[in-house]
């Protein structure tokens, strides 16, 4: 019966990281195909936006890269070590941050129902997932894991840069 049930919910997240990767590419299209919205100023947020997800979604793999103990060869997302310094000492999962970054500033740049849209559906899934990495990671690393979820926000920038400037002066 748990094998069953393992299964049933690996389907679920299979289709969860299906819809959400949709909603990610039917953005990036949008971007492309459809124009800029009428209010300028929040298209100027979103490529402020843009331009963080993109900061946000390239630093942490150096991050493990550099920390992470990751073996020759390896993708820098088969850690052996637990990186919970540079941006990971502000947010847990700035990668998925970077992607709600995205969605939203594409949202910001096009002003259209699509976008809002999938962009909606994106960032649900996202978060989702991210509860589910936090699993993942527990199972991985264990205590020390959880000591660092009690520690720094799952995906909560301002939060995370607040206990962040709070512990560096305190």
């Amino acid at each position: 019966m748990d094998k069953r049930a393992a299964r049933r919910g690996g389907w679920r997240w299979n289709t969860l990281y299906i819809l959400y990767a949709c909603a990610m590419v039917g953005l990036i299209c949008l971007l492309f195909t459809l124009r800029a919205g009428a209010i300028g100023w929040l298209r100027y947020v979103g490529w402020a936006l843009f331009v963080v997800s993109a900061a946000l979604g390239w630093l942490p793999i150096l991050a493990f890269r550099q920390h992470g103990r990751v073996a020759q060869g390896k993708s820098y997302m088969h850690t052996t070590a637990l990186v919970t310094s540079g941006l990971y000492a502000v947010v847990r999962h700035p990668q998925y941050l970077a992607s709600d970054f995205l969605a939203t500033a594409v949202m910001c740049i096009l002003q259209h129902w699509a976008a809002y849209l999938a962009g909606v559906v994106a960032v649900a899934a996202n978060h989702i997932t991210m509860a589910t990495a936090d699993r993942a990671l527990v199972a991985k690393f264990g205590e020390p894991y959880r000591e660092y979820m009690h520690r720094i926000p799952r995906w909560n920038l301002l939060v995370g840069l607040w206990r962040w400037l709070h512990h560096r002066t305190g």
